[in-house]
Parts: structure tokens; sequence; C-alpha cells
């Protein structure tokens, strides 16, 4: 049996991103727009650069998220952080796309696997987070 790594991890998130950019091609949204407004849809934060400014997964500092969040805004999608009706529209029809490529991914795998997998992932994310506040 193989070792879970790093590597392993990083590979499949990097899987998974490409095939959430590929299901989103001709949407006219990324996948950190898409994230966006997600994050806007099931928890509006007050200040939501900051908060996908401190996702790690979106690789993006302040001002890039800044400059993401404003760019949502410009296009109508955003209000303040908040989604807009024209956002929310956007974002129902590009789910259930999202929905149906996600369904085709894990078609065929073991609920059990699946189940482990998630228990592992969120340990090994919540070890990092601790491992990192004490170096800092």
């Amino acid at each position: 049996m193989a070792a879970l790594t790093g590597q392993t991890i990083a590979e499949a998130q990097g899987a998974v991103r490409a095939l959430l950019d590929q299901t989103l091609a001709g949407s006219g949204l990324t996948s950190n727009e898409y994230v966006a407004l997600r994050v806007a849809t099931a928890r509006p934060v007050d200040d939501l650069a900051g908060f996908l400014a401190g996702q790690p997964q979106l690789s993006l500092d302040r001002g890039q998220a800044a400059a993401l969040v404003h760019g949502l805004q410009t296009r109508g999608l955003l209000v303040e952080g908040v989604i807009t009706p024209a956002g929310a529209e956007l974002f129902e029809r590009i789910t259930g796309q999202v929905a149906a490529t996600t369904t085709r991914l894990y078609a065929g795998m073991d609920e059990n696997d699946l189940a482990t997998a998630h228990r592992v992932l969120t340990a090994v994310i919540e070890r990092a987070g601790e491992l990192s506040s004490a170096r800092t």
C-alpha cells in the first residue's frame, strides 16, 4: 500500500482544479471567481477579499483577492461582497454543471473510501494549520 504524501495531495488538488477550470470554460468565470461566488452565496463575510486571501488553495495575496472581488463587482455579480441576482443566476447555472462533473468524478468510488478520505484530509488540514500556527 502506498503512503499518502503531500505530493499525492497536491496532484489530486491540481487534477480537480484543472477539471473545475475545464467545467467553467465558456462560463466567463475563473475557478477563483467561482469560489468567490460560492463563498458569497454560502456564507457571506464582511471582508470577502480578506477571506479569500486567507484561503491557501487559492494562492491569492490580499491585493489579488481585492482585484478579484472588484472584477466581480464591476461585472455586476457582487455588490460590497454580497451576490447580486445576476451573480446568483450565473452561480446557480454553473453550479449545476460543476455538480454534474463532480458526480462523474466520484462515480463508482466506494462511499466508505470517500468518507475515510474526507476524514484523513480534514485531519491533514487541521494539523497543517496547527503546525503553521506553532511556527509563527
